[in-house]
């Protein structure tokens, strides 16, 4: 990943001690990613099962063809791996290599203001498996294949009762990786980082059905694949996430890594992507996230910080700033029933630095495609098997209004 050294000056880093290498195995005895690691595309979009944890996660707004519905989604399969000394054997008839398999499946209707998800969890069979060649995944409800012609990929996601969402993505710019010397970091532990690579802006085409009725759909998405084997530091509470898409082609990502104590830690980051694909990255020192509103959710009891404030320096436009709060209060995924529920959702994204009054005062919102994916500490399941567990939110979003002169 390249930066214009413009964007160096106008942005100095926080320095934040010296570098120190990951070790080469988790403390359970996981490989951990390495820095300076050189992907290969798109084998590096298939499985690392040597790793003990991976995500493929898709995030999107879409509109109705020729009408005026609008949606918000989510599909995203977690892959966790078992006895480490097992992890790299091929399943068998008695599924006995301990790969775990979570689908996670959320369809935002914001017409109806109706929120519908989706959760399977599988061990790794005929019902739940992942390629390590390429981008081709079948866990539960969720299959993902590459296109013949290499441009892009399928995501077909089954919702509840007959539900399904079909789409063909292809990549509007190139694979941004993230991280200092490829590797993010999630907190001061040399052993909390991952490659995370990341198409920051898709095309998006297909095909809804839902409610008994079949909806042509179009619009624009968001994918990570992050590859781990510890995701949080031991002093962090969890991660708020978010990412924008503003109209000029450009994005925003930050996302705060959220101490035990309330406070930021200094690995938390907002990363400008340029229409290159080009990121700058901006560390805690030189932005602020603050919390402008929760929701509790009246079933879990669970409380979101889903409106937000995000101050951060621009490397040519000076400081911007953005607001966001959701498009439908109640988008809480709730898991399996042992603690997996987070927030996840549609929200809209005002541009503070463009707002006017309009209507005797109230200021102008943009709206925008946001999704929320919370803070996700581990914790053990009955069999052993490590899972997410959520217990705070994030955002994405895409601005329509225009991004800053």
């Amino acid at each position: 990943m390249k930066t214009f050294m413009l964007w160096l000056l106008f942005l100095p880093f926080v320095l934040l001690g010296e570098w120190i290498d990951p070790p080469a195995r988790s403390q359970k005895g996981y490989l951990v990613p390495t820095p300076d690691y050189k992907p290969v595309f798109p084998r590096d979009l298939g499985s690392h099962r040597e790793y003990g944890i991976e995500w493929w996660y898709w995030v999107g707004h879409l509109k109705e063809k020729g009408g005026e519905r609008e949606f918000g989604f989510q599909s995203t399969v977690f892959r966790l791996a078992g006895d480490p000394k097992e992890a790299v054997k091929p399943a068998d008839g008695n599924f006995g290599n301990r790969q775990l398999y979570l689908a996670h499946s959320a369809l935002s209707d914001l017409g109806q203001g109706t929120y519908l998800h989706h959760e399977r969890i599988l061990r790794e069979g005929w019902q739940a498996k992942a390629s390590s060649r390429d981008l081709d995944l079948k866990v539960a409800g969720i299959e993902v294949r590459m296109l013949d012609d290499g441009s892009g990929h399928q995501v077909v996601s089954r919702l509840p009762g007959d539900g399904k969402l079909e789409l063909v993505m292809r990549p509007l710019k190139p694979l941004v990786t993230f991280g200092e010397r490829g590797l993010s970091r999630k907190g001061a532990d040399p052993a909390a980082v991952s490659w995370y690579w990341t198409y920051p802006r898709l095309e998006a085409k297909g095909r809804l059905h839902y409610q008994g009725v079949e909806i042509e759909v179009e619009g624009t998405a968001w994918m990570d694949h992050e590859v781990s084997s510890s995701q949080l530091g031991k002093d962090l509470a969890g991660w708020d996430w978010t990412c924008v898409h503003l109209d000029d082609g450009t994005e925003l990502k930050a996302y705060r890594l959220r101490k035990n104590d309330g406070g930021s830690d200094p690995w938390s980051a907002v990363y400008w992507i340029d229409k290159e694909g080009r990121a700058t990255r901006v560390y805690a020192k030189d932005f602020t996230w603050n919390e402008e509103g929760r929701w509790t959710s009246p079933d879990t009891g669970l409380s979101y910080p889903t409106s937000v404030r995000i101050e951060a320096n621009h490397p040519s436009r000076g400081k911007l700033v953005y607001r966001l709060r959701p498009l439908i209060e109640n988008q809480e995924f709730s898991g399996n029933g042992k603690g997996n529920d987070y927030w996840e959702g549609a929200c809209e994204a005002l541009d503070v630095g463009l707002q006017r009054a309009v209507d005797g005062g109230a200021p102008e919102l943009k709206q925008a495609e946001t999704h929320l994916d919370p803070a996700l500490p581990l914790r053990e399941l009955d069999d052993e098997a490590t899972v997410w567990a959520a217990d705070a939110a994030a955002h994405t979003g895409r601005v329509l209004a225009p991004a800053p002169a």
